[in-house]
C-alpha cells in the first residue's frame, strides 16, 4: 500500500504522539513545541508515559508558540501501551487519581478498565503502533477504542513481524492517526496527522472533536534519508529507553510481589498436604 505523503488543500498537520523529559524523552515541552513550529506543524500533543506532569508546561508552550494542543498520556496497561487524550480543560489531578498515575511506580491496570475510566472522564483512546515492536496491544481492542495509529515513524518499512496499520481505521469505523513517537526533537513530524484547517483550534476539545468526527488522516513525512538519520541518532534514545524499561520491569516486579505476597507468606488450603506429599 502506498504511504500518504502529502497534505491536501484545506488541511494542516499535527503530531499527536511525542515524548518529553517528563518520561523517556530528551527535551522539554517548550523545546518540542519550538521544533514543531519550525517544522511547519500547526499542533502538537505530548503523550508522556504514565504521567500528567507535563500537561501544564505543554499548555504554556502551546500558547507561547501559538500552536494547537491537547492533553495526552501513553499508558502502560497489562496488555500493552494505550494512548489517551483529553481536552485542554481536564484536571491533571483528577485524571492521575482515576488512572493511578504519578505514584512512583506503574500500576498496570487492565486495558478494559483504562478505556472505561478514560471514557467516564470524557477522554478518548487510541491504539498506538498496534503491530509494532514495543509493547503493542495488537488488533484485539480496535472495537473498543476511538482511534488507531495507522502510521508510527519508528516502523518505516513493514516486514513480517512488525508493520503499520493502514486501513484498519476504516475497517473498524474509528479515527486514523499518524505520529512520530518522537523521543527527541529532530524526529518530530516524521509521522503526522492531517486535520481540516476549518477546525476551531481555540476550543479546548478541538482534537477530541476531530477524533469523534473522524476528520483525521495519517501522513508520512519521513524520507529514506530521514530514516538513516533517525537510526544514527537513535543511540541518543538508548539511555532514555533504558530508563523507562527499568521503571517498567521494576514496577512489574513490585506489582507481582504486592499481588502474591499473601500466598507466599500465608499457606493456602492444601499447601501443608502438598508439602507432606499427601
Amino acid at each position: 500500500m502506498r504511504f500518504p505523503t502529502s497534505i491536501q488543500l484545506g488541511e494542516v498537520l499535527i503530531d499527536p504522539h511525542v515524548h518529553s523529559k517528563y518520561s523517556d524523552g530528551l527535551s522539554t515541552p517548550r523545546s518540542l513545541f519550538r521544533h514543531a513550529c519550525q517544522r511547519g506543524l500547526s499542533g502538537l500533543v505530548v503523550t508522556d508515559h504514565d504521567t500528567t506532569r507535563h500537561w501544564e508546561e505543554c499548555l504554556r508552550a502551546a500558547r507561547l508558540h501559538r500552536m494547537a494542543t491537547a492533553l495526552g498520556i501513553e499508558i502502560s496497561t497489562l496488555q500493552g501501551h494505550l494512548l489517551v487524550y483529553f481536552d485542554a480543560s481536564a484536571s491533571p489531578r483528577t485524571v492521575a487519581r482515576a488512572l493511578k498515575l504519578d505514584r512512583g511506580a506503574i500500576n498496570f491496570l487492565d486495558v478494559h478498565s483504562v478505556i472505561r475510566r478514560v471514557k467516564d472522564l470524557g477522554g478518548m483512546t487510541c491504539v498506538p503502533h498496534p503491530f509494532g515492536l514495543f509493547y503493542p496491544l495488537g488488533g484485539d481492542f480496535f472495537e473498543m477504542v476511538d482511534a488507531v495509529e495507522e502510521y508510527n515513524s519508528w516502523i518505516f518499512h513493514d516486514n513480517r513481524r512488525y508493520r503499520n496499520a493502514f486501513g484498519y481505521a476504516k475497517r473498524h469505523e474509528i479515527a486514523a492517526l499518524g505520529g512520530s513517537d518522537s523521543h527527541y526533537p529532530y524526529t518530530i513530524g516524521f509521522g503526522a496527522t492531517a486535520v481540516p484547517l476549518a477546525v476551531d483550534f481555540s476550543k479546548p476539545d478541538w482534537f477530541l472533536h476531530c477524533l469523534r468526527q473522524r476528520f483525521t488522516r495519517p501522513v508520512v513525512l519521513q524520507k529514506p534519508l530521514h530514516r538513516k538519520i533517525n537510526i544514527l541518532k537513535s543511540a541518543v534514545s538508548i539511555p532514555l529507553n533504558m530508563r523507562y524499561n527499568a521503571r517498567f520491569f521494576q514496577s512489574k516486579w513490585r506489582n507481582y510481589w504486592r499481588q502474591h505476597y499473601r500466598e507466599l507468606l500465608i499457606p493456602g488450603p492444601g499447601t501443608e498436604r502438598m508439602a507432606d506429599g499427601k
